[in-house]
């Protein structure tokens, strides 16, 4: 066991650490202990494709008004959307919440600890604590895996070696 703890923003709707952290962390034998597995509320089964707004109790409709990053012009894209589609899918064949099956996938990394959850309410306690105790299938963490797979970027992308390459010519 690490005596290390690494606290970084992962979950399944931003997976940008994957590309070398969580790798180095799993590698290194570090543990990571995520904050906000759910995106502020994008994650719990309260969004779902077709929606024009937030629901007005949600932080999502909070972060709107108040102008902050969980804001719904920020991620109402088909990104979001296929992942959520994704996380509904999984989350009822395996009769859990998507709430439930999103924890549940990031518990199921190698690296990470323990994920700090956001509940505001008893009832979303409760509900997030579902999400110990069970696993998801190989399959359904893949499709999830697949699901919220971040289109590689510069300098990841293999264009970068060859843009590397050309500068020193």
């Amino acid at each position: 066991m690490s005596l290390y703890r690494l606290a970084y923003k992962i979950r399944v709707l931003l997976a940008v650490p994957q590309y070398e952290l969580l790798p180095l962390c799993e590698n290194e034998g570090l543990g990571v202990i995520p904050w906000s597995p759910l995106r502020g509320g994008w994650l719990s089964g309260k969004f779902y494709r077709g929606m024009d707004n937030p629901p007005a109790d949600t932080r999502i409709a909070e972060a709107v008004k108040n102008g902050r990053g969980e804001s719904w012009s920020n991620y109402n894209n088909e990104y979001t959307w296929g992942v959520i589609d994704a996380l509904s899918e999984v989350a009822k064949e395996a009769e859990k919440t998507p709430a439930q099956t999103a924890i549940n996938w990031l518990l199921q990394r190698q690296a990470v600890t323990a994920p700090i959850i956001g509940a505001r309410t008893m009832q979303q306690l409760e509900n997030n604590l579902g999400a110990s105790g069970w696993a998801l299938s190989p399959k359904q963490v893949a499709r999830l895996d697949a699901a919220s797979r971040m289109p590689v970027t510069y300098p990841y992308d293999e264009g970068a070696e060859q843009q590397q390459r050309g500068g020193r010519q």
